[in-house]
């Protein structure tokens, strides 16, 4: 069990020692210096590690407030638009993968089972523990808490998810081969003996980081399973990664952002270890261009077809926020879904909510997805929350959560077709 101190309220963004070593510049220092209005426990939860119960229910609570949530990705956001001249707060360690690093801490203490409503972690922890894996009871394996905590670590690129992590998320349910409910790409390929995800990815010049993303029946990428079905992302320009490797260096040797390639390898995390430590979990193969070619606008107006979705580049950071707030589309909206929006998203039958995301913006967190539209719970729900016809926020404005300012800009809407 993990002890935390409950201590007073609010922390400092990026800790006061780090910023005294670093160099970043006017602007990013003085918002590295806000005050995240979180019990201050929360600051010790980024470390790489499995996070268990909290020293009692007490500071749990205190420490899973929802608006502690809000204030981190309130952080996130203006941290990324502030410090965009100078992203790294020390040698191989940009600003935001602290930050980064913290939230996903937050979200793996604070998962709730869905029935009880009491901490996932509490109620593993309250299990019987066993020497090997086949001694666990498959009740215990395949429970909600077991299937959700290793799935959040899974998705995550700070977590303390390897192998045998992805061997306790694999063996519990009965194998399923099956393909994906929808593949953006329209390619989907059956694994063979012996493939990994870097093998995959360097025969189809695609993104391993991406291809582990959106195939959620793909628990381990190094040893994977013989006839499994796979969705293939969108092709692009490849670069393997070497121990040599520098995040930042590798997007300017690219000519492009260094955001961008977080953008187009959805498992890439901005802190230097997922390219340095022993390499990814999910590979060694990234995109450094554009997946899919770069994007050409062909004027079409008025049309919802994907192609007319902004995705933050122009008139938007880039990280799932946006600069404008844009008039509500024509039809239903899903409740408390905010106005502070500045792309809405139709949602589609058959596609879920991760590859609504990926198909559409990239860029957006899919636990700032969840915070402006209520409406879909949690990300085990999200799928089945997802109401084919109505809209949903996709990149809401910075104040999303406060009184709405005035609009700027022109409306812009997008829909998965």
């Amino acid at each position: 069990m993990e002890a935390l101190g409950t201590r007073s309220l609010g922390f400092q963004a990026i800790p006061q020692q780090v910023i005294d070593l670093s160099d970043v510049g006017a602007t990013c220092l003085g918002v590295l210096k806000q005050t995240i209005n979180c019990e201050e426990a929360v600051a010790d939860i980024g470390q790489r590690q499995y996070h268990g119960s909290l020293e009692s229910i007490t500071v749990t609570d205190t420490v899973c407030v929802a608006s502690c949530k809000t204030a981190l990705t309130t952080a996130w956001g203006r941290i990324e638009e502030a410090c965009t001249e100078t992203p790294d707060v020390l040698a191989r360690t940009t600003v935001l993968s602290i930050i980064d690093s913290i939230i996903s801490g937050w979200d793996e203490t604070c998962l709730k089972d869905k029935t009880s409503g009491e901490y996932c972690s509490n109620i593993i922890d309250g299990l019987d523990e066993y020497d090997e894996l086949e001694d666990i009871p498959k009740t215990d394996l395949c429970s909600y808490c077991y299937g959700a905590k290793l799935s959040l670590m899974q998705k995550s690129e700070y977590s303390a998810y390897d192998e045998y992590y992805a061997v306790m998320l694999e063996e519990p349910p009965v194998y399923n081969g099956s393909k994906p409910e929808s593949c953006v790409s329209g390619k989907i390929i059956v694994t063979k003996e012996g493939d990994s995800c870097d093998s995959v990815a360097i025969a189809n010049s695609i993104s391993g980081a991406t291809l582990y993303y959106i195939n959620e029946n793909l628990p381990n990428c190094t040893s994977i399973k013989a006839g499994l079905e796979l969705c293939l992302p969108l092709p692009c320009t490849t670069h393997i990664i070497t121990a040599n490797d520098d995040f930042i260096q590798v997007a300017v040797d690219s000519s492009v952002w260094y955001t961008d390639l977080i953008a187009w390898n959805l498992m890439l995390d901005s802190l230097c270890s997922n390219f340095c430590e022993g390499g990814p979990f999910w590979g060694h193969v990234i995109c450094i261009g554009p997946p899919g070619g770069d994007f050409e606008d062909g004027g079409s107006g008025g049309s919802t077809k994907l192609g007319n979705i902004d995705t933050g580049r122009e008139g938007g950071s880039g990280n799932g926020y946006s600069e404008d707030i844009v008039d509500t589309p024509a039809g239903e909206i899903g409740e408390g879904t905010t106005k502070n929006c500045g792309v809405y998203v139709q949602a589609q039958e058959g596609i879920g909510c991760a590859k609504t995301i990926v198909m559409a913006n990239p860029s957006t967190p899919m636990d700032l997805f969840l915070q402006v539209n209520p409406s879909l719970e949690a990300a085990a729900k999200c799928d089945s929350n997802l109401n084919p016809g109505m809209w949903y926020c996709l990149t809401p404005h910075y104040s999303w959560d406060y009184a709405q300012p005035s609009r700027r800009g022109h409306t812009v809407r997008g829909r998965l077709g």
